[in-house]
């Protein structure tokens, strides 16, 4: 009686020297598991590889969101609260769009050689990891000077797509 595929056991145990028992590749039912498993982390890998990442449209959404929660409300700025940057890096993260954790990188666009430069307005760039797109954000008034005070400030934020 000749010994056929359906004779091999589904588990076997390993040969690398432990008493762990593994996927038996001479069993149809083992190879299939074995092909399922890859197929399955693969997928997974990639799931979490793309809920990672910004797109255009999702940084679009979330600076849009952020200045209108910006300008909705008198923001206060103090000697511990922080500054524009950290302000609008909060307000992105709190929008709700995009992938809970980092990517997104917020820079003081202000050119202090700038002749030309308007000096009622601060100047931001928002860009985020594997998105092309830099957006431009033009708040007045400009952060004032740090002091031992706390300030309370209405802004006034225009968005321009493109660098500043």
């Amino acid at each position: 009686m000749s010994k056929g595929h359906d004779d091999e056991p589904i588990f076997i145990r390993s040969n690398w020297g432990t008493s762990r028992y593994v996927y038996n590749p001479r069993n149809p039912v083992g190879m299939g598991l074995i092909i399922g498993s890859l197929l399955f982390a693969a997928i997974f890998l990639y799931s979490l590889r793309a809920r990672s990442s910004w797109s255009e449209g999702e940084l679009r959404d979330a600076v849009h969101v952020a200045v209108r929660d910006l300008e909705a409300t008198p923001q206060t700025l103090g000697p511990w609260t922080g500054s524009y940057v950290s302000m609008i890096r909060d307000a992105l993260e709190k929008s709700g769009e995009g992938p809970s954790t980092g990517g997104l990188h917020v820079e003081d666009a202000d050119d202090p050689y700038d002749k030309d430069a308007d000096p009622a307005v601060d100047l931001f760039e928002v860009t985020a990891e594997d998105v092309d797109t830099t957006f431009c954000l033009s708040v007045s008034p400009p952060q004032p000077e740090p002091d031992m005070t706390s300030v309370e400030v209405s802004l006034s934020i225009t968005v321009a797509e493109g660098q500043c």
